[in-house]
């Protein structure tokens, strides 16, 4: 990524939510559309979606799911680099919510290898509530095989449920040790 100097294995997609929590920006998200380098929603072509952003300086930012006609995917898909987790023993991410109603989704670690990409979805289902809260979820990657130690890009991908919703995302750190 440009002009990032973090290598760390978390570097990538610290700099992207650096750059979306400086992001002014109100309006319709195009399928696979990058707010900043490295950030975008995937929507199924199939389907007739739409997410609409609200990113203020110094927040992240909030979306609404309109569903007219439901896809099998609608995802927030965030770049988190291609290091080496040769070292690393725990990848995982926290994030601050909430949501107008109770909205439930799941989030797994993408990672990119020839012949395609396999998920590794984390244990916990997040689940945003009225009142803001704290979701915190871990991988030992020795202990899921879904987890590729070396892959040349990686993502962290929010499934998000095939109706309509708004969710309000406070705050996301991506967590590698």
């Amino acid at each position: 990524m440009a002009n990032n100097l973090d290598v760390s294995p978390d570097g990538q997609m610290a700099f992207a939510l650096t750059a979306l929590r400086g992001l002014d920006y109100a309006g319709l998200a195009a399928n696979g559309q990058h707010l900043v380098p490295g950030i975008f929603f995937s929507l199924d072509p199939e389907s007739n979606n739409t997410v609409d952003v609200t990113s203020r300086p110094g927040e992240m930012m909030s979306f609404r799911l309109g569903i007219d006609q439901p896809g099998r995917w609608l995802s927030l898909n965030m770049s988190a680099g291609s290091a080496d987790f040769s070292a690393c023993k725990i990848v995982g991410f926290a994030c601050k919510l909430d949501a107008p109603v109770t909205t439930t989704f799941r989030v797994c670690l993408r990672s990119g290898g020839e012949g395609g990409h396999v998920d590794a979805f984390f244990p916990k289902t997040v689940v945003a509530y009225p009142k803001t809260a704290l979701h915190l979820d871990v991988m030992e990657i020795e202990e899921n095989p879904d987890i590729r130690v070396k892959a040349p890009w990686r993502e962290l991908v929010m499934f998000f449920p095939r109706e309509a919703t708004e969710i309000n995302m406070r705050d996301f750190r991506l967590i590698v040790i």
